[in-house]
Order: C-alpha cells, then sequence, then structure tokens
C-alpha cells in the first residue's frame, strides 16, 4: 500500500495504469488473506491441535473459558500436564464431528477430576463435577 501511494505521489494516477503495481497490491491483498484466515484446526481420537499447540483431550487437567477482546469472542482453554492450547469457539464449533470430539473429552476429563472454572460451568453445566449418590437402603 506504501508502494501504491508512493508511486501515485511519484507520477500521479498516471501510476495506476501500469500492470506491475496492481501486480504488487495483488500479492500484499492475497498475502493479508491468507494471514488472516491461516488458523488450522485438527482433532484426532485421542488430540486436538490448533496450528501447533496440541493437547491430549481425554488427559485434560483445566478447562476454562474465556472471553476476548471486548466480550464479543470467546475461547475455551484446555491443558494437559504438559501443553495448552486456547480454542476459539467459532472456529471449533463451526465443525459438527470436530466439537463432537473436543467436547467428549472435555466431559471426560472433567469426570476424572479436570479443574472446571465457574464461567466454564455456566456455559457448559454438564461439565460441572458430579457428587457421589449415596444409597440409603
Amino acid at each position: 500500500m506504501i508502494l501504491l501511494g508512493l508511486a501515485v505521489l511519484h507520477s500521479g494516477f498516471v501510476a495506476l495504469t501500469y500492470w506491475f503495481v496492481w501486480a504488487i497490491a495483488a500479492v500484499y491483498l492475497a498475502y493479508l488473506v491468507y494471514t488472516v484466515r491461516s488458523d488450522v484446526l485438527t482433532a484426532g481420537a485421542e488430540w486436538v491441535r490448533l496450528n501447533r499447540a496440541w493437547v491430549r483431550i481425554y488427559e485434560l487437567t483445566s478447562i476454562n473459558y474465556v472471553g476476548r477482546g471486548s466480550g464479543t469472542s470467546f475461547a475455551v482453554v484446555i491443558k494437559d500436564r504438559e501443553r495448552t492450547v486456547e480454542l476459539p469457539l467459532h472456529i471449533v464449533q463451526a465443525n459438527k464431528q470436530l466439537w463432537n470430539l473436543v467436547y467428549l473429552g472435555m466431559r471426560y476429563s472433567a469426570g476424572n477430576g479436570a479443574e472446571v472454572n465457574r464461567a466454564m460451568r455456566a456455559q457448559f453445566p454438564e461439565l460441572a463435577p458430579r457428587t457421589p449418590r449415596h444409597n440409603n437402603s
């Protein structure tokens, strides 16, 4: 964009008629689109990965619901013994099968003692730790 501005300042709007000016602008625009849309989320039977960070979803030790920005977007920060991944909810929930894998892993881990923050329990009450039922008979 700076080059485009300099070309216009140097040669006037005639610079916009040169093909290489538009080629440079197109390459820059393609780069911007690539960097904005570069989040890659994948999951397997026992793991979830966002870009290069990954965790084992059935061995989670902590599950936290956090707000991002001005409270318009939300993420789930999940940790296993060694690693941490912050999963933006709009990305995870866009793919139903992928969300099912992650969600089941979170439920399993919550049932096995993973720490679940209050905001996460408010949004997903089924992740709250269960109190054992005692049979008095």
